[in-house]
């Protein structure tokens, strides 16, 4: 071949055209050669171009431990009729349920009746915190038109006894005592339980959830003394230990209802740093 021709105007070197064309092989080796690189495919342990490195994974959060309950106090909340324990004024309506209540209707199956059985009758405690503070509960929850404090016969003042229909779950007072008088037509024994805390929220009329209590909005969560009959512990005159918390999750709903159980439910993110005995009524 000779070391160089003409093509119309245009003189072309041999020697130029072959160090050109090995010039750019050895630039198309050289980038192939960094595109595997850039793959992960030039790993110096590995020979036949190596394994491709999956990207970082995130490690899985360390599960949370469950939270102690609060110290207990040496206060003890006496529940006498017309009791009060917490801030008050703190709901809409003050009294009675919310427009998203029962309003005499069935609820959860629960009717509302015109007077209150003695079948079965418990009481349990519901004491509510609102960033390390007792919110009280208002008076006639599970009521129909619930009359003025103290207009109930026998009368009792801060306690609401008169209502043109009453549901099995309701409240008298702001002491925190909630009351479930039911038929019972099952003849559940006293020992029992009929309901959970879902029956008396929903005749109230309010949400619940675990960020949530009614107006009240932040993490929540749940202390309770067990679900078990307290009812006859007559050795402790009819008190139930803040010692005996245990935590049991941020739903309330799920919390069923025995005699003497107490129920703590606080929404934060500040929490008390202790909670009390409860004093129930010797009757029950």
């Amino acid at each position: 071949m000779p070391s160089s021709l003409t093509v119309g105007s245009f003189a072309y070197d041999a020697s130029i055209m072959r160090h050109s064309q090995q010039a750019a092989v050895a630039v198309a080796a050289a980038l192939l050669i960094s595109a595997f690189a850039g793959c992960g495919g030039g790993g110096s342990s590995g020979g036949g171009g190596g394994a491709v490195v999956p990207p970082a994974t995130t490690p899985a959060p360390t599960p949370t431990a469950s939270p102690t309950p609060p110290g207990s106090s040496t206060q003890t909340v006496y529940t006498d009729a017309g009791t009060v324990y917490g801030e008050t004024g703190e709901w809409t309506p003050t009294e009675g349920d919310t427009a998203s209540g029962g309003q005499g209707q069935a609820v959860d199956g629960i009717t509302c009746d015109p007077t209150m059985s003695n079948n079965y009758h418990i009481h349990a405690w519901l004491g509510l915190y609102v960033n390390g503070n007792p919110v009280a509960l208002p008076m006639g929850v599970g009521m129909d038109n619930p009359g003025p404090p103290g207009s109930g016969s026998p009368s009792y003042p801060g306690f609401v006894d008169a209502a043109t229909c009453f549901y099995h779950i309701h409240v008298h007072d702001q002491s925190g005592i909630v009351h479930v008088e039911d038929p019972d037509p099952n003849n559940v024994p006293i020992t029992g339980s009929l309901y959970t805390l879902q029956n008396l929220f929903d005749e109230w009329g309010i949400t619940v959830n675990a960020n949530q209590f009614g107006p009240f909005t932040g993490p929540v969560r749940v202390f309770t003394s067990g679900q078990v009959y307290r009812g006859d512990d007559a050795s402790n005159n009819f008190i139930t230990d803040a010692s005996d918390l245990t935590y049991w999750g941020n739903d309330a709903n799920t919390v069923p209802l025995y005699s003497h159980e107490v129920i703590d439910i606080e929404v934060g993110p500040t929490w008390p740093t202790s909670l009390p005995n409860v004093s129930f009524y010797l009757e029950y």
